[in-house]
């Protein structure tokens, strides 16, 4: 049996990160709430980039219908904790690792034990769930903890980094919890990718806020991991290098069309404003 090799292993992230650096990854934890769409895979992509300590959450199971997209699904998987089956394929690539997990899920009565000592964020709760989201995004601007969010939308993907010198979740979706909730899905998503690229061909019949339906392939899940695994290790590495809410990221493979903009008030942009109201109208939402 081959002795697992720290150093060997992750030898080849010489000459993008320096021995110090790579240290500081083996030493960091970073913490993932969400093991499904997006967040397996970030699990995975960070153990390659040779992170040593991790703090990770769900409560759902794999099924069929997530094999479209999701890292750990699989005929092998199927009505297991994805928590679980993700952490023993992260132990795989490094068995040193330290993965401390959460199987209930974030709440208010465990989000401190959760971030304790953690240095990076990375939001990957199911989209739909906009209290979690709230509820983590806060206690880490609280905390001073760099927090970075991904959402793919087709073959794209926005991009959001919170930090304690940027705007907070409330300042920038300024959404309504009184509204029905797909009009705080829908103002949320407006916020997450203001250039909209993939609306210029996704088919509007196949989303239903209301029953939490919204279609993702796998390519937009694997660009949204490069591009959040990415901020996430200089969130680490190069903090000075992030820019943080109200700027955001837009980047669409298929058209090939990249946007890095700051959306001045957020939501409350007048632009927005009018998005939100023809983006009902479309959805007869």
């Amino acid at each position: 049996m081959t002795t697992f090799d720290y150093d060997l292993a992750f030898s080849r992230n010489s000459g993008i990160t320096s021995i110090t650096e790579q240290q500081r990854l083996k030493n960091a934890t970073f913490a993932i709430a969400g093991m499904g769409g997006v967040g397996g895979d970030y699990l995975i992509t960070l153990a390659r980039a040779g992170v040593g300590n991790f703090k990770i959450s769900d409560f759902d199971d794999f099924e069929l219908g997530n094999f479209n997209r999701q890292y750990g699904a699989t005929l092998s998987s199927i009505g297991r904790k994805k928590m679980d089956v993700m952490r023993d394929l992260a132990l795989d690539i490094n068995p040193d690792a330290q993965i401390q997990t959460y199987g209930d899920g974030i709440n208010a009565s465990n989000v401190d034990d959760f971030l304790q000592g953690v240095d990076v964020f990375i939001d990957a709760v199911e989209f739909f769930e906009i209290a979690a989201h709230k509820l983590i995004i806060d206690a880490c601007m609280k905390r001073g903890i760099p927090a970075i969010f991904g959402v793919p939308l087709g073959f794209g993907v926005g991009v959001l980094i919170y930090t304690s010198n940027g705007m907070a979740f409330d300042d920038y979706f300024d959404l309504d919890y009184s509204a029905p909730v797909e009009h705080q899905v829908l103002k949320m998503s407006l916020g997450c990718a203001p250039a909209g690229f993939h609306l210029k061909y996704l088919d509007p019949s196949s989303i239903d806020l209301a029953k939490r339906k919204a279609p993702s392939i796998a390519s937009g899940c694997k660009l949204a991991t490069g591009i959040v695994i990415t901020q996430a290790i200089l969130a680490l590495l190069h903090p000075n290098e992030l820019k943080s809410l109200p700027h955001y990221t837009c980047y669409d493979a298929r058209l090939n069309r990249l946007k890095k903009g700051y959306l001045w008030l957020g939501n409350k942009n007048p632009i927005q404003k009018l998005k939100f109201y023809l983006a009902r109208k479309m959805l007869g939402i």
